[in-house]
């Protein structure tokens, strides 16, 4: 039986999420399974759209089981949230096969790439004052390996190589050409690959379609599942979604304004005296992102500061960030209810399908997914109309059908 295991932030599920899970079936999967980022993402704001909408679209467009990743993983470095992504998925005990997109298909170069990282000086770089993106390329440019090095300069690489360090030993790996440009708001070839792909869907970037959600532009539907449109819709009658930083942005300021020097120096990626520079920038700026640009220099990057202020606003710790300890499932079908079950035997994690097994969890395992309750109450308060608090209370696990919930 062959499982394949997919890291996503699904935000939202669109036509190459749904590409990718196509791919993975092609490759033989019979089940596949996804960790997703639950409220607050990578690049340091909120979903777009909330976490358990999002999960029903993954699985209404092709996916069998959503587990949630840890929002002290998923609001992180790519390192961090690669290992905390692919730690939930060999902790099912039923993933063989990982799965992710990239630009760049030649596994040996990837395999070379990741031998050239592991021994690379990176320091020396960051020393200079160097981003760690750079420093990351930099150091493994000086290799001599151009070719490997091209893979450093491509965010999707980055976190496939992220993958494939994290799980190298316990899984396959299935690398699938992305199909559109990552952050790309242009379609490449008009948005149609019935050449290249052999489907007739239209592809765009995640990033565009926020956007195009965000301005009220409803030309996001030619670019997700039917089914994914059709639950934005829904969230946007309901006043629950698009959801934006910018709607609560004086409570995240309100909490920035109450933390010392000492505080924001216990935040994640803060180091080197970023606490002073960040201190003074809030006592200087009036706006989230005036206080960001106020610090954002070659060495720390937009995306670093402002995971940084989101990790403030949750407050998640450096110390909150050790390894997976549950599994959470937000949605599954029948597929998906038959990897379940064969996680009772073969998980070695608690599963989590309701606020029952939360009380059953023990005392550390309590602290890392009282964060992630804490992060969907907080992301309730950046919806267009604020939602109730306790979503994770009353909502378990979703079984969703073809028609969905």
């Amino acid at each position: 039986m062959k499982t394949a295991g997919i890291v996503a932030e699904f935000d939202p599920f669109h036509n190459g999420h749904k590409y990718l899970v196509k791919r993975a079936r092609e490759n033989g999967a019979q089940f596949v399974v996804s960790v997703m980022s639950g409220s607050f993402l990578q690049r340091g704001s909120c979903a777009v759209l909330g976490k358990y909408e999002r999960a029903e679209a993954a699985v209404l467009g092709g996916v069998d089981l959503v587990l949630e990743l840890p929002q002290v993983f998923a609001c992180a470095s790519a390192e961090t949230f690669a290992r905390g992504g692919v730690g939930v998925l060999k902790a099912c005990g039923c993933v063989d096969t990982l799965c992710c997109g990239a630009e760049y298909l030649d596994g040996r170069v990837r395999w070379r790439a990741l031998d050239i990282l592991e021994g690379a000086d990176v320091r020396q770089f960051l020393i200079k004052g160097y981003s760690y993106p750079r420093a990351v390329f930099a150091a493994v440019e000086r290799s001599g390996d151009l070719e490997a090095a091209k893979l450093f300069r491509s965010p999707n690489d980055v976190l496939a190589l992220e993958y494939l360090k994290a799980g190298r030993d316990d899984f396959d790996f299935l690398t699938v050409r992305r199909t559109a440009p990552h952050d790309g708001d242009i379609p490449a070839e008009n948005g149609v690959y019935p050449a290249c792909f052999g489907v007739d869907d239209r592809f765009i970037s995640a990033s565009a379609i926020r956007k195009m959600m965000i301005s009220g532009d409803d030309t996001y539907k030619e670019y997700v599942p039917e089914t994914t449109a059709r639950i934005i819709e829904k969230a946007l009658e309901g006043g629950c979604c698009p959801v934006s930083f910018e709607n609560n942005e004086r409570g995240v300021l309100s909490v920035l304004r109450r933390m010392t020097a000492d505080e924001l120096r216990e935040l994640p990626d803060v180091s080197e005296g970023l606490e002073n520079r960040l201190y003074k920038a809030v006592r200087s700026e009036n706006t989230v992102s005036d206080i960001i640009m106020n610090v954002k220099c070659k060495r720390y990057t937009y995306a670093r500061l402002a995971r940084i202020v989101a990790c403030a606003y949750l407050g998640i710790k450096k110390s909150d960030i050790t390894k997976p300890m549950y599994i959470r499932v937000l949605a599954f079908n029948d597929k998906g209810a038959r990897l379940l079950k064969e996680m009772k035997t073969k998980a070695s994690l608690p599963v989590v399908m309701s606020a029952r097994d939360i009380k059953t969890l023990n005392s550390d395992a309590r602290r890392m997914i009282d964060i992630d309750i804490r992060a969907n109450d907080l992301f309730g308060l950046c919806t267009p109309a604020a939602m109730p608090c306790g979503e994770d209370y009353y909502t378990g696990a979703l079984k969703i059908d073809d028609n969905g919930r």
